[in-house]
């Protein structure tokens, strides 16, 4: 589609691995001073949006360009988020539940691709792909308000749809 260069294209996604990775420890940095849960709704809502855009204009290589690798930065915050709410939501099975975090983790980066192959093949298209990335952000983004709007009720000694904490 775009017709890259095999080096072209390996700096691009080298590019997009390093700023993913340059937003790990700002994402850590920026959870320690304002909070995870925070931290977290800010790569939701920025992914949300990036994927809606890319699913219009991915096409076109400079707004491609640009969403992908402001994106980057985002999916880059999010684990550092999650990885300081662990010990904060679950202390007494931090170890458990950073393997799962973990493997979620990892299956986050493997299924995605395979999703836009298939995507690819069933529309000639990667819209759709996008869309659906989109759609994943905002299911993740509703799931953490609702955990955040428990966490609240639990400080506060009220009830809990999980239970009485």
């Amino acid at each position: 589609m775009h017709d890259l260069e095999k080096a072209d294209a390996g700096a691009r996604a080298a590019g997009f691995a390093l700023l993913a990775v340059i937003g790990r420890p700002l994402g850590g940095t920026l959870s320690d001073r304002v909070g995870a849960a925070r931290v977290l709704l800010v790569p939701f809502v920025a992914v949300a949006a990036l994927a809606l855009v890319l699913a219009a204009t991915y096409t076109s290589m400079v707004p491609l360009t640009i969403a992908c690798l402001t994106m980057a930065v985002f999916l880059g915050l999010g684990p550092a988020a999650v990885f300081k709410l662990v010990p904060e939501w679950f202390p007494d099975r931090v170890g458990a539940v950073t393997g799962v975090v973990g493997a979620a983790g990892g299956l986050g980066g493997f299924f995605p691709p395979l999703v836009m192959g298939v995507v690819k093949s069933a529309t000639d298209g990667y819209g759709l792909g996008f869309v659906l990335m989109s759609s994943v952000a905002v299911a993740c983004l509703v799931v953490l308000s609702v955990l955040r709007a428990g966490e609240g009720a639990r400080v506060s000694g009220e009830s809990t749809v999980a239970g009485r904490s």
